[in-house]
């Protein structure tokens, strides 16, 4: 059977195509479209960024999401929150095979009673946070960024909240007319925190710690003196937020001493800390 506006149907598609792009290029939740894979307000799953932007995955891949927080000079995954702490949230949007023209994202902050939670506020110039049309805040993009990075403050909860979860859905552009060729998110990442500090961190030790030489260019030399043995995490993160060195080492009781490698590192201020099971210890290193 033929229907006589089959063609100019046809032909609109890459029109109304274009259009949701440029509706949705300055966030999907400020236009009432919400796509975090988050369970939605009236019921059901949010979408995610794949539904409208994708066919170009043999181009770009799925978006790789990282998520770190940062508070009180300390930087990097977080856990559990403390309630009323204001954290520095940074959404890193990565790619697997080729890079593409520009980066967005659509994320929010959910409670256990399934409404936000915790107040966002401060992005970056390429994000936004939405007060929605649904009763939910989300934080998203303000346009299409050539940088990967979207960073904003996320103040958590008052006590009694309960455990959270943030959800963030991703997509890679080719900055072309319409979405075919972009990739979302299939899925969101989550990232769920405990209400209060972990368990240990009722009797943590908080240690001072040496690095040398500070600025480093080949590597740096840790030295502190610990309480006690165990297995303790050695990472060094960037201004960003993301890991760039990360190992384990049993240490022993007393002084110790670890070599920090900097190498192939470029130049800037990086943080480097030491974790252990009751112990905390952490320093920034300027790397030349």
């Amino acid at each position: 059977m033929k229907y006589p506006y089959q063609k100019p149907l046809l032909a609109l598609l890459p029109i109304l195509a274009a259009v949701l792009f440029l509706g949705n290029s300055g966030g999907t939740a400020r236009n009432g479209n919400y796509y975090t894979g988050a369970p939605s307000a009236g019921g059901g799953t949010e979408s995610t960024c794949s539904t409208c932007h994708s066919g170009g995955t043999t181009n770009f891949g799925r978006p790789q999401i990282a998520v770190s927080f940062a508070a009180d000079g300390e930087t990097g995954p977080l856990t559990a929150y403390v309630p009323g702490q204001t954290y520095t949230v940074t959404v890193a949007v990565g790619y697997e095979n080729n890079a593409p023209a520009a980066y967005g994202f659509s994320s929010q902050f959910l409670g256990e009673d399934n409404n936000t939670a915790g107040t966002a506020a401060n992005p970056s110039d390429n994000a936004q946070v939405t007060a929605a049309g649904n009763g939910r805040t989300y934080v998203e993009q303000s346009q299409p960024s050539t940088d990967s990075l979207f960073t904003f403050e996320w103040t958590a909860p008052e006590a009694g909240a309960g455990a959270v979860s943030y959800y963030v859905s991703g997509n890679l552009v080719n900055l072309a007319a319409g979405t075919g060729g972009d990739s979302g998110s299939l899925s969101p990442t989550v990232v769920t925190l405990a209400e209060g500090a972990p368990s240990s961190v009722g009797n943590l030790t908080t240690l001072p710690l040496t690095l040398a030489p500070n600025p480093a260019r080949e590597r740096a030399t840790l030295t502190l003196t610990l309480p006690e043995a165990g297995q303790y995490r050695l990472t060094l993160f960037d201004t960003g937020g993301r890991v760039v060195r990360y190992a384990e080492h049993w240490l022993s009781a007393g002084e110790q001493s670890l070599e920090v490698r900097t190498a192939q590192l470029p130049a800037g201020t990086y943080v480097v800390q030491l974790n252990g099971a009751a112990v905390r210890a952490s320093s920034r290193l300027v790397v030349r």
